[in-house]
């Protein structure tokens, strides 16, 4: 470990087998973190935390920039290809991270919260009382600590993940916001105000520190310090792979967790018990996993596998959500984009700047701005956003039906997952459906928790996305065209988008292998028709092509006031089963428009609260 090594005071299951713990917590991500450490604040209780992957703190872990790339080896990433249906015969890649803090050890590191009409619909329209706007508010405060908005009274500023806006670090920036402007955008400087518009173009905040490194949740919940500090009631086991839960048949309590070393077989086996609850944090993907493995889930689906029945849960596994991206590119100066640093030059001074300044390109995000909208509020007909709707507000963001459903996000690189296009310095709009209709689920393949699940994706499986989609992707050509004529001193042509070569698209995507005679030059250098000139049709089947999961997997153990469609009641109990709960992004009853780093660790916040009260009461 980079640079003198790291003492952080990790455990092994052999070294907690046999032991009882007050709380047992798996897993160590964004949820978990924040968990662990509102637990073992309370020095009288014992806090086990369980993670699959370790904590590996290297310096590549810790640049902001760098990390975002899945691609790069060392930051434990697990990729996982989910086959989609499609006459191309496509492959969908998702991503995750098998580490603590889990995926927010790779993620975009930005802080949305999603507009209170999101958390409104939770509490008004989907019958959760306890979880409207502002129940859920004070969590997210709570969490955080706003430099960039130190005068903020609606934001916090004691909690331990800080939040910057560095400056832009490209000059096309001022020139977006004037396109925005002309397609009646009000522009924001907080994306997290709640007074601010529900639609807009907003600068972003980002976990990133006063040294230019990244905040996961381990850095900023249970760094090394903190560990050390409570490792007297508090035990981090990494390299865990969790079998199933121990259940109590006769009491219906959870009383323990089987689990074993990552890798090895269940000859392996080790056991920790749980004295008052075990928390699940594993995730949209990984909980519905562990609990249909404890025989928590469809009947169907268990008795297929063997699995012996011991509470039957239809909606778990079910109901899966993920926000669903297409890339549009204009073709922009390579100083311009992240592009530059393919130069080596470039790339050390970067480098220089960032590990003696904490400065630089390398020190910020991808992302550092973006555009939310509702589509309903977008005029057909020139793409321009109205400011009402149906003579109501569009603009009120606590009302449900304002919730933005797309967002663009500015990216100044390509943003085809599994291809790097070196030959073209690019911008993309990176058009995202963040209200979809479609759903998806997760199933077990095997019994064995080191074989992958099978997971049926959403993406843009229900005919009712297609519309808001196509209104984003016109929407986004639309602004890219005002974008090029806004002053920017430079040729911005859109150039990957709808309306291009489909051969050459095939090609460079690998749905299609050519001989090199017979290989397309044309694509990413002839610009797009007009937003205006192309069909549905042409629209479509770019967007067959380029669609992407935005790795916001979320609502696969949804929150319902009853077990008929979800898990967890409104305090993130499991139903029909005592000393369990859920606090992650799977109880999430309908994914909110924001990126789901700050609203997962919202779930948590608070379901660390509603156990200290009930253990309190007791």
């Amino acid at each position: 470990m980079w640079p003198f090594g790291s003492s952080y005071p990790e455990r092994t299951p052999e070294d907690v087998d046999g032991k009882i713990y007050d709380y047992v917590i798996h897993l160590g991500g964004a949820a978990g973190c924040v968990l662990a450490s509102r637990l073992s604040e309370d020095p009288t209780v014992s806090v086990l935390l369980l993670e699959k992957g370790f904590v590996k703190d290297n310096l590549f872990s810790r640049i902001p920039l760098l990390s975002q790339n899945p691609m790069m080896s060392g930051l434990q990433v697990v990729k996982h290809l989910s086959q989609m249906p499609s006459a191309l015969n496509r492959k969908l890649s998702l991503f995750w991270a098998e580490a603590l803090g889990g995926s927010t050890r790779i993620n975009a590191m930005l802080l949305t919260r999603g507009p209170p009409g999101n958390y409104n619909e939770w509490s008004q329209d989907l019958g959760l009382k306890d979880w409207g706007w502002e129940s859920v508010e004070p969590y997210f405060r709570k969490s955080e600590n706003a430099i960039g908005h130190p005068d903020a009274e609606y934001r916090g500023h004691q909690g331990p993940v800080e939040t910057r806006q560095p400056a832009y670090p490209f000059s096309f920036h001022p020139f977006i916001e004037i396109a925005a402007r002309r397609l009646g955008l009000p522009v924001h400087d907080d994306c997290n105000d709640p007074d601010a518009s529900a639609q807009g173009y907003f600068r972003l905040d980002q976990a990133i520190d006063s040294n230019g490194r990244r905040i996961s949740a381990y850095k900023a919940w249970l760094s090394k310090e903190t560990a050390i500090a409570r490792a007297s009631h508090l035990t981090v086991c990494t390299g865990v792979t969790v079998s199933r839960l121990e259940i109590d048949t006769k009491s219906r309590k959870v009383i323990g967790v089987q689990m074993r070393r990552r890798g090895q077989t269940d000859k392996g086996e080790c056991y920790v018990q749980a004295r008052r609850e075990v928390v699940l944090c594993a995730g949209a993907i990984g909980t519905p996993l562990i609990l249909m493995r404890s025989g928590i889930g469809p009947k169907d689906h268990l008795q297929q596998l063997g699995i012996p029945i011991v509470e039957e849960s239809s909606a778990v596994g079910n109901n899966l959500m993920d926000h669903v991206a297409v890339p549009i590119m204009s073709r922009v100066p390579a100083r311009d984009t992240i592009h530059s640093l393919y130069n080596p030059l470039v790339f050390i001074w970067q480098f220089i700047l960032w590990l003696f300044f904490g400065r630089g390109l390398l020190s910020t995000s991808s992302t550092s701005s973006t555009i939310f909208a509702r589509t309903t509020a977008i005029d057909d007909t020139t793409m321009q956003v109205q400011t009402s709707c149906n003579g109501k507000d569009a603009l009120d963001s606590t009302q449900p039906q304002n919730a933005p459903d797309i967002e663009i996000m500015i990216i100044p690189v390509e943003s085809y997952f599994d291809v790097y296009i070196t030959e073209h310095s690019l911008l993309t709009w990176l058009c995202t459906l963040v209200q979809p209709f479609s759903r998806g689920h997760i199933r077990l393949t095997t019994t064995n928790p080191e074989h992958p699940p099978e997971i049926t994706h959403p993406l843009l499986r229900d005919e009712r996305d297609f519309p808001p989609m196509r209104k984003a992707i016109r929407f986004a050509l639309r602004l890219g065209q005002e974008f090029a004529h806004s002053g920017y001193p430079h040729p911005a042509p859109l150039v990957y988008g709808p309306g291009m070569d489909l051969e050459y698209l095939d090609q460079r995507l690998g749905f299609t292998k050519l001989l090199p005679k017979q290989q397309r030059k044309i694509g990413g250098t002839t610009e797009l028709p007009k937003w205006q000139d192309l069909s549905d049709e042409a629209i479509d089947e770019y967007t067959k092509r380029a669609y992407q999961s935005a790795l916001h997997y979320a609502c696969t153990c949804r929150m319902s006031l009853d077990a008929s469609d979800g898990v967890v009641d409104q305090k993130l109990r499991v139903f029909g089963i005592n000393g369990l709960r859920i606090a992650d992004a799977s109880v999430f009853p309908k994914i909110p428009s924001a990126h789901t780093m700050a609203p997962t660790m919202m779930v948590a916040e608070r379901c660390a609260d509603f156990i200290k009260e009930t253990w309190r009461e007791k």
